[in-house]
Order: C-alpha cells, then structure tokens, then sequence
C-alpha cells in the first residue's frame, strides 16, 4: 500500500519495516535534492528555513559575500545561495557530524567556502558540547566551549576562529550579510578585542541564546552602541543593519 503525504508517496511496508535514517526532497530553485537525516534536529531546522523562511527579511540586502556561522548541516547556505546566485559564501560548523551532512548538501556548489570549524573571539581550539545537564542537546544544539585534550581524552575537538581570520581565510574584505547562530558562543564573539568586522559589514541577523550563556545580549548591545544601526526581529532573528 502507497501513503500519500503532501506531495509524496511512501509505501507503508518499507516505512513499518525498516527505518528510515534520512530522505531527500526536492527545492524548487535547487540542482540537488536536500538530504535530512531523521534521527536529528535537521528536520525542524528545515522547517525554519524553507517553511517558515526566516531569512527572509527587509534587511536582507543584495548580497555578494555572505558569512554564515553555525550553517549546521547547509539549510541556510542552500538558502542563501538560492536567493543570491552569485554570491561568495563562507559557511563554518564546528559539529563533525553535522560538518559532514553540510558537505554533502553544498559541497558541490560553486564559490561556497566550507569550514570545519566554530566561530570564536580568538583563533583558538576549542571543546564541543553536545549534552546539558546530563542529556543530549540534539545536533543543532552543539556548543564550543574552553577545553584541552588533556582534561578529557574523549572530549571532540574542532578549531575556532576570530571573525577576521575567517574573512582573511576567505579572501574577504567586506561582508553584506553575517549570519550567527552559535548557541551561546555569540558572547565570545561580541566581546573580542578586536570588533573591526563590524565597521566592514553591512548586515547582522543573530539568534540570541541567553538560555545557554547569560549576558549574550548585553555583550551584542555593547558591542553595536557606537554603531548606529536598525534592529527588527523575525522568528527567532534578531537582524542589525547598519546605517554609516
């Protein structure tokens, strides 16, 4: 027996008999289909970007680079490059897992830049994160945290950059969209040192994540004080166009 779901079928013997770790689907506007995996948050970060279409916004300008850190497993990039056909985009995910599924979604494209790697305040390694208080915090919830090998063999490891070093890495002077969605470590970034990007970017959209790091926002609202600027929000986005 075929189900009919939407605009797909499925036969029902596979379905109750095997299970399915991941499927594909097709976006219109996209050479290759999607791939989301089943046993992880992929579907509801889906759901975000191509349902609900947060990135969608007046701010959004016409875009030619695009920074994008914490792309997951490539949603957001394959949106962005949907969008901005031509644009140079440099994507970094720090989860190996999710790094891995990202490769697979957009390692095909042209002019995208992917990174094994997390967005800090310094270029640095750092620990990754994936349970809170004892549970799994599911792969759209991976955090970069202090930590050396030394204090726990097991811990995985990924490597971190300063905002800067990533636009040198990337041959960019000047960034029209950053996006940032790094569960927490948004704190770290805004309260670097050196905040020089900022004067060589032209839009921010940032999810806050005070839940996980008290005073994100604070260190955001430091660091943009003497950067006149517009902020709207839209979902879960809080977006910041400057207006030099």
């Amino acid at each position: 027996m075929l189900l009919t779901i939407g605009k797909s079928m499925f036969d029902a013997a596979v379905l109750s008999a095997f299970e399915i770790e991941s499927y594909a689907v097709t976006v219109p506007g996209l050479d290759r289909p999607v791939i989301i995996r089943t046993r992880e948050t992929d579907q509801q970060v889906f759901r975000k970007v191509f349902v609900r279409s947060e990135y969608r916004h007046d701010f959004l300008p016409a875009a030619t680079t695009i920074i994008d850190a914490g792309a997951n497993v490539g949603y957001s990039v394959l949106w962005f490059r949907q969008r901005f056909p031509l644009a140079r985009i440099v994507a970094l995910e720090p989860d190996p897992r999710n790094f891995q599924c990202l490769q697979a979604n957009c390692g095909h494209l042209d002019n995208v830049v992917l990174l094994n790697a997390a967005l800090w305040k310094t270029d640095t390694d750092l620990a990754l994160q994936t349970t809170l208080n004892g549970k799994p915090m599911g792969s759209w919830s991976t955090r970069t945290v202090p930590g050396t090998p030394a204090a726990d063999p097991a811990t995985p490891m990924t490597r971190a950059y300063a905002m800067r070093s990533v636009m040198d890495l990337a041959g960019i002077s000047h960034a029209d969209l950053v996006k940032i969605d790094i569960e927490g470590a948004e704190k770290d970034v805004f309260e670097a040192a050196d905040l020089s990007w900022l004067d060589a970017t032209s839009v921010v959209t940032l999810e806050f994540h005070d839940r996980f790091r008290p005073g994100c926002t604070k260190a955001v609202a430091a660091a943009l004080a003497a950067r006149p600027h517009e902020t709207a929000r839209k979902g879960e986005n809080v977006w910041f166009r400057f207006t030099r």
